[in-house]
């Protein structure tokens, strides 16, 4: 089956019973939880910038981790495109929170396994964060001259998620964590490339070219020449 309608887990301030201890997994409540499928939280340059651009939640949600990822990719590629390394985009919310459903089978007569016992357990299918009201869900940072482009970019992402945002912008041209940042932002080493590997082709063709350099190269101090090879007696 897919994904159950967001109604399902739509109430907010409840007590999930969902903790995971990574220090002690027998406290666990939830065992083998998957794992979020946020795939990564910083993107663009981390480095001084004018605004700071903020994608505020103005109702109480649950949100589930693919709608956040789906909204992360819909501003991330539209500001990469556009402002290429002049923006720094960040996730602030981490889907903790485990979803836990009945398995419910797709053929007739399972409607007594579906429904299950009342309040029951479940097991665990997927990942939330639960949002309040004001809390910043995306925040992003750039230059005065691409507000415009950021401003679509997360507007492209409210629309993967349920609920109502809007979009605050703030001067941090004074700000002392701002003004903390370097100018060039953090740059990160890139593995060095390994050279690629010849083709069949091209070791075929290498290959009578260094016998004939072993050839040509001159006897080694103190050993004398190879004697050339005597022909094969002919076959009375």
């Amino acid at each position: 089956m897919g994904l159950r309608p967001a109604k399902t887990i739509r109430r907010v301030g409840t007590q999930p019973w969902t903790r995971i201890s990574q220090r002690r997994p027998r406290k666990s409540f939830v065992k083998g939880a998957p794992r979020p499928k946020v795939r990564q939280y910083d993107m663009g340059v981390d480095k001084r910038f004018d605004l700071e651009v903020d994608l505020v939640a103005q109702d109480a949600i649950n949100l589930r981790d693919n709608a956040i990822e789906a909204a992360r990719q819909m501003a991330n590629k539209y500001m990469e495109k556009n402002l290429l390394a002049n923006y720094f985009l960040k996730v602030m919310h981490y889907p903790h929170y485990v979803i836990r459903e009945h398995g419910a089978l797709g053929v007739a007569g399972a409607d007594r396994i579906s429904k299950g016992m009342k309040l029951a357990f479940g097991r665990p299918k997927g990942r939330m964060a639960p949002i309040s009201r004001g809390d910043v869900v995306f925040r992003a940072r750039c230059y005065s001259v691409g507000l415009q482009v950021v401003k679509d970019g997360l507007d492209r992402a409210l629309r993967k998620m349920s609920g109502h945002y809007k979009i605050r912008v703030r001067d941090i041209t004074k700000d002392s964590a701002n003004l903390a940042r370097s100018m060039e932002g953090v740059v990160f080493k890139k593995k060095e490339e390994e050279a690629p590997k010849p083709t069949a082709a091209e070791a075929a063709a290498a290959a009578p070219a260094e016998g004939a350099e072993k050839a040509a190269a001159p006897a080694e101090k103190g050993k004398p020449a190879a004697a050339p090879a005597k022909a094969e007696e002919k076959k009375k």
